[in-house]
């Protein structure tokens, strides 16, 4: 293929990208954790959870911003995303990230992406992940009338999370979460999550939004934090997959909820049940399986 020929999503069904070698080092973590709201005192000997995103936008972004597919992401949108932790995500250690496009479906214009990525500390497998992508030519719905944009610092009330007993966990708990546009930018730079539609009006507007929205993944973060609360471990999520519904808007707030479904019989791990909520409608689901401290306190 010459470097300036236009490509389809279809035409990059089975392309492998990397291993590319990222260092999650203290500074990086730092401003990830800065960036999503999360404990800065909890993560030290491992990065959040959340910051699976970074790892993973290390090997996407490879084909998501090839400008040979420029003509076929007027809108690009994450629909659902699964990470699977084997290990805790280590700092300051050298990890290679290998990613590959490995389904693509065609439903009319649009083009569903498939794309799974692994991260290995050597031989070690520390997570793998599928996520689906949406790319389309064309807008993916009617904008309708324009709101603008509010301020760039501008955000609702956000709360850090805070340890939780295994007991309160079981009558659900919540987290107040909002994100101002400079946060999206910060989030944008600590992951490499560069889709314009988190930070540029008009390009969000193009793809059918009424403007700019939160990432998706930055709210995958705000649930995998409140996963976290009844969990000592550095490695507190086994697996987590998230559905993407509906778009959260900067400074909006946000009520991130958390309830346990199931705990395993031996008591070493649970499944949770997760959602973003906003204006009385659910934006994102999640399922999680959380990794409890053997000492948990009911």
């Amino acid at each position: 293929m010459l470097p300036d020929e236009r490509l389809t999503p279809a035409d990059v069904e089975g392309l492998t990208l990397g291993p590319v070698v990222t260092r999650p080092d203290p500074e990086r973590i730092e401003a990830f954790v800065a960036a999503t709201g999360d404990d800065p005192e909890r993560w030290a000997g491992a990065a959040p959870p959340g910051y699976a995103a970074a790892l993973l936008f290390r090997v996407a972004g490879g084909f998501l911003w090839d400008p040979r597919l420029s003509d076929e992401r007027r809108t690009l949108l994450h629909v659902d995303q699964e990470f699977g932790f084997r290990r805790p995500i280590p700092v300051g250690v050298d990890l290679a990230v290998t990613g590959t496009v490995q389904r693509v479906r065609r439903r009319g214009e649009a083009s569903f992406v498939t794309f799974v990525a692994e991260v290995r500390d050597g031989a070690d497998v520390v997570l793998g992940s599928r996520s689906t992508f949406l790319m389309s030519p064309e807008a993916a719905s009617d904008p309708g009338p324009d709101p603008g944009e509010p301020p760039a610092v501008e955000r609702g009330i956000t709360e850090v999370p805070e340890a939780v007993t295994l007991d309160r966990l079981s009558s659900g708990v919540s987290l107040a979460k909002s994100a101002s546009r400079e946060d999206l930018v910060r989030y944008a730079a600590a992951t490499g999550d560069l889709n314009p539609i988190h930070w540029d009006h008009d390009a969000a507007r193009d793809a059918g939004l009424p403007g700019v929205v939160v990432h998706g993944l930055l709210l995958h973060s705000w649930m995998s934090q409140l996963a976290s609360v009844a969990s000592r471990e550095e490695q507190p999520i086994v697996f987590m997959k998230t559905r993407f519904r509906q778009p959260l808007r900067p400074a909006q707030q946000a009520t991130v909820t958390a309830g346990l479904k199931e705990l395993a019989h031996d008591g070493k791990d649970a499944a949770l049940a997760l959602a973003v909520e906003s204006g009385g409608e659910t934006l994102v689901s999640a399922a999680a399986t959380v990794r409890l401290h053997t000492d948990v306190t009911r």
